[in-house]
């Protein structure tokens, strides 16, 4: 992103359904007929038939939410890795307009649970310290309960940090391992048809006297995120040639909105975003990556982020 440059992936990824998150080091496709796949880059074999291969492939139950209608994935999170878990990992998903939730253990059932929370819109999802959190708008965090299927209040959140309710929020579990908060700032620029990223704010959870409560972090330090709709994480940078300590990698770029009231003069003209690029805490200054200068299904598709995991496993 530095250098605006595109690399070649080193391993083969075939050309199906759509590209909507990664987990665990795995990749994840939804189709049109709301069909959900796991697919596992590194053991994928050149010249070998896709789906043959349960440690590279996995097809899971169709998505068929019972009291919304089903739009788009906005986040996929798997609790484990499948190859080294099979037996045990649980798929959670974020879907719809509505931010419903819904989950399987793809070993041990045959169709997804939906989960009608009445938290309000969902911005994030992750699996940390053996449970699935999410935050809301407001930056509260709230953990599922497996026993009866429901959201609970994780912590009970001091709320002096100053949050923006409309906001962009990412939750991402830092190297040594604490609760990071990320708030994307952005800016519409309505007659050109896209937003901007402002400014970015990153938060710790932290337990002051009886309290807990978001503390904002002036600096990461070694520290590097990549924080998107599609998969967040952190990594130390000095352990990557190239990476940028102390910044911030925005690796979503592109959201749709057909909302009347923010199209020039009242029409329905396709919002989307300018976002693919680094922030630097210590400059508090965007790099944006020019999409523009691409090609058209370049500029148009998600991207996303994925740190491969290395397991051994016995070849189906």
């Amino acid at each position: 992103i530095k250098d605006n440059k595109l690399l070649p992936l080193p391993f083969p990824v075939p050309s199906v359904d759509r590209f909507v998150g990664s987990s665990n080091g795995w990749l994840v496709t939804v189709d049109d007929d709301l069909v959900v796949r796991l697919l596992n880059p590194l053991c994928l074999v050149p010249g070998k038939q896709i789906g043959c291969d349960p440690n590279a492939y996995i097809t899971l139950p169709l998505l068929d939410p019972p009291y919304s209608n089903f739009d788009h994935l906005r986040k996929v999170v798997l609790s484990a890795n499948p190859t080294s878990s099979p037996d045990d990992y649980m798929v959670m998903v974020i879907f719809g307009y509505d931010h419903h939730v819904a989950y399987i253990k793809p070993s041990k059932e045959k169709k997804w649970t939906y989960v009608n929370h009445n938290w309000g819109v969902l911005h994030d999802l992750i699996y940390y310290r053996d449970n699935f959190c999410a935050v809301d708008y407001k930056g509260e965090v709230i953990y599922f309960n497996e026993v009866d299927g429901s959201f609970s209040k994780y912590l009970t959140i001091n709320h002096r940090a100053e949050l923006e309710n409309f906001e962009t929020k990412y939750l991402v579990e830092s190297p040594s391992g604490e609760l990071l908060l990320v708030e994307i700032i952005k800016r519409w620029y309505w007659h050109g048809g896209y937003n901007y990223t402002k400014g970015v704010g990153v938060w710790n959870l932290k337990l002051d006297s009886e309290e807990w409560e978001w503390r904002e972090m002036k600096s990461i330090e070694d520290c590097a995120l990549f924080v998107g709709d599609s998969s967040s994480l952190s990594v130390v940078a000095s352990d990557f040639c190239g990476c940028q300590p102390n910044c911030i990698y925005l690796i979503d770029d592109y959201e749709a909105f057909l909302y009347a009231s923010m199209a020039p003069n009242g029409s329905q003209a396709l919002k989307s975003t300018k976002n693919v690029g680094v922030y630097n805490m210590e400059t508090r200054s965007f790099t944006p990556y020019d999409t523009a200068k691409d090609d058209v299904w370049l500029a148009d598709t998600a991207k996303l982020g994925i740190v491969p995991s290395f397991v051994v496993y016995k070849p189906a």
